[in-house]
């Protein structure tokens, strides 16, 4: 599904140290600027915590039918009846939560290295893989891999299944990014961090359609 049609589609993943109505308001601006996923990926929170904020997430996100996908949670998922999961390297193998999750769920794996990519054109069970990281990132600081544009364009000539790009995505790159032929990119800090966060989405969106020239 994608809300922005024809274009690549925007994931945002969650970053907020506590939950709040404020941020579930930020949360509703940023799905009705054009947002096609949000990812809740928080590792300050506990389980419960986690379940209570991913509920009222799925009922923001229902009411603009844009996919709840949860991070490295196999049993989250599964509580909420996310449309999806997001993997990395060292969380419950594709194959597992494949089985667990059914064949209508959306299945996303970390990709940092060649290698990993190579594994990953051999899975049959995952929809999407996220390369990582394009660029520097403001969220994470153990990075494995800077892939940069020439090694995104390769990442993406290589891989047998949908690209997303991921890591210090925002308004000054994104228009090159999805040159390389990335099916979405996912971003944190540059929306989190924007002084009118709903702009700044329609703004990514204008970037990535071509029409940047255009006032939001």
């Amino acid at each position: 599904m994608s809300i922005t049609k024809d274009l690549p589609d925007i994931h945002l993943l969650t970053n907020c140290n506590d939950f709040s109505d404020k941020y579930l308001l930020f949360i509703n601006d940023c799905v009705a600027a054009g947002l096609s996923y949000v990812q809740l990926r928080q590792k300050n929170l506990q389980f419960q915590e986690l379940l209570a904020f991913g509920k009222e997430l799925k009922s923001i996100l229902s009411e603009y039918k844009v996919p709840l996908i949860i991070n490295d949670n196999l049993k989250l998922a599964l509580e909420l009846d996310a449309e999806g999961l997001h993997l990395g390297q060292s969380d419950v193998s594709v194959k597992i939560a494949r089985e667990v999750l059914g064949k209508q769920k959306i299945i996303g794996l970390s990709i940092e290295s060649t290698q990993e990519l190579m594994i990953a054109n051999q899975l049959t069970s995952i929809n999407y893989v996220a390369a990582s990281a394009i660029f520097p990132s403001k969220t994470k600081h153990n990075l494995k891999k800077i892939w940069g544009l020439d090694g995104l364009q390769q990442f993406c000539s290589m891989s047998r299944h949908s690209v997303v790009a991921i890591g210090g995505i925002d308004s000054e790159n994104v228009a090159q990014v999805i040159t390389t032929g990335v099916t979405g990119v996912a971003i944190i800090s540059a929306i989190h961090d924007a002084d009118n966060p709903k702009n700044y989405i329609q703004r990514l969106i204008k970037l990535m359609s071509g029409k940047q020239n255009e006032p939001v």
